[in-house]
């Protein structure tokens, strides 16, 4: 057999299907060849975008976060929650930040157009008022649409490993639900490869971790550059010691004749490349970053501080695409809710509000666009103190580029053992796929139209059209 011949997409199908390759296997060849071929048709950008990722591990009780106000749906969250004080999980409705969606009080929307923000988000009421700030009501992950009686007949396939934590973190962040672990990658890494003409004089991968190594950021070719909120991660002296740099230099650029020597020698000249470079980024600020300043604060305020000054760094690291991972911890609310999600949320407002409010002194509001997401939502009813694991939640999205001041999707009738979405015990089936919530986000960003099924594999599941959305649609939310 000539080695050199080329195989086809179809060749190499049909080959994978004769050897009975199996499906994660299957699935991440076959990303792998599209990335390939859609590397090429990325073009280079002029002007700059940057996505932040909060991720909100454990699974927040987004039900809490946002509330119906209206009289006889508020009467319904509080009954299902177990009511106001002792035992209960509601919040009482003259606490809740007031909003109004007008698409939420269509046919398509819960009926009603009068919500409440937890009231310990007032800064997330401010910017919903100012039109910077977006909610998508009941997003889940999810292979197909699917309604409460197909979920209840088996009729269509549901995600592996429902109501797991470590599935569904990692269903959000590959968004390939039918298969269990890592293999198909994440998909802001598959989205920086099929974008690898962006960012081509910088030696910074184009993801960047504030919480370390995550399967979002990962892709087949790439890997994100980590950092910390206190600064560069540097190799210990290298720069400050000439012998010892003299010696490291060396070592990397011998010729070495094992694949793996030559390969990790490389791999470490680019580490401590890209380092040096991000050092001199921070350092060329006109405030140059001080992580002292900020080690008193909050871990979500460090990490967000840290992304606003690389942000402010990215002429100096050459960068026109970015996308940031900051996670927080704490959400998984099992023994006792009320508290401890208020402690979190007023970590979140005050963290939220100092770094949005660098990004609006930069004059990139409209060019940075903030998104949670979480493993899951939880369940309406109490099982004591706390929440279970559940299934669709609430989410938001922060951006000048937002069309905000509304809440997208479908918010769901919170009634227990309603008809339509509730699985049993306030577990809400989700109405809108994470794949819809994550195009918007893709699209804005730049990723070809012709690739989109390459970051998001699913995505023809859902007739998704990113030319005419519908009004309530999360397709709908961000200015492309």
């Amino acid at each position: 057999m000539d080695i050199k011949k080329k195989i086809s997409r179809r060749q190499f199908i049909g080959q994978a299907n004769c050897a009975a390759v199996g499906t994660a296997s299957l699935l991440s060849s076959l990303l792998s060849l599209r990335l390939t071929a859609g590397a090429a048709s990325a073009s280079n950008f002029t002007d700059y975008k940057a996505l932040v990722c909060l991720f909100l591990n454990g699974g927040n009780d987004s039900f809490n976060m946002l509330i119906p106000r209206q009289q006889n749906a508020y009467n319904e969250y509080e009954q299902v929650r177990g009511g106001v004080g002792g035992s209960g999980l509601a919040i009482a409705r003259s606490e809740l930040h007031q909003i109004t969606s007008s698409l939420q009080n269509t046919t398509a929307g819960a009926g009603y157009s009068d919500f409440g923000i937890h009231p310990d988000l007032p800064y997330l009421k401010t910017l919903y008022d100012q039109g910077d700030l977006a909610f998508v009501s009941n997003v889940g992950s999810l292979i197909e649409p699917t309604s409460l009686v197909q979920y209840n007949d088996g009729s269509h396939p549901l995600p592996e490993g429902l109501f797991s934590h470590p599935d569904h973190q990692i269903h959000w962040q590959t968004l390939v639900p039918q298969v269990r672990g890592s293999s198909p990658k994440g998909w802001a890494g598959r989205m920086a490869e099929v974008m690898s003409h962006a960012n081509q004089q910088s030696n910074i991968a184009m993801n960047i971790s504030l919480s370390g190594a995550n399967v979002l950021q990962s892709g087949i070719t790439t890997v994100p550059y980590m950092t910390d909120p206190g600064g560069v991660v540097e190799l210990n002296n290298y720069g400050q010691d000439p012998t010892l740099s003299l010696a490291v230099d060396d070592i990397l650029g011998q010729h070495y004749q094992s694949i793996y020597s030559k390969t990790l020698a490389q791999a470490n000249r680019k580490s401590i490349d890209a380092s040096v470079a991000f050092k001199s980024a921070l350092d060329s600020l006109s405030a140059p970053f001080d992580p002292t300043a900020i080690s008193s604060e909050t871990q979500t305020y460090r990490r967000l501080s840290m992304v606003s000054k690389i942000i402010e760094a990215r002429t100096a690291l050459s960068m026109n695409r970015q996308i940031f991972f900051v996670e927080r911890g704490g959400w998984d609310h099992h023994n006792e809710l009320l508290a401890p999600q208020s402690n979190l949320f007023i970590e979140l407002n005050e963290a939220i509000e100092i770094f949005w409010t660098a990004i609006q002194a930069m004059g990139l509001q409209n060019n940075v666009v903030l998104y949670t997401a979480s493993d899951f939502g939880r369940t309406l009813t109490s099982n004591g103190s706390g929440s279970d694991h559940a299934w669709g939640g609430n989410h938001f999205i922060i951006s000048g580029s937002a069309n905000g001041g509304e809440i997208y999707g479908k918010y769901p009738d919170l009634a227990l053992n309603n008809n339509s979405t509730d699985l049993g015990r306030g577990r809400i089936l989700p109405t809108t796929s994470v794949d819809s919530y994550m195009a918007t986000l893709a699209n804005w960003y730049g990723v070809p139209p012709s690739e989109l099924s390459t970051v998001i594999p699913n995505v023809n599941n859902f007739n998704i059209d990113l030319s005419n959305p519908t009004a309530n649609s999360p397709l709908a939310i961000l200015n492309s």
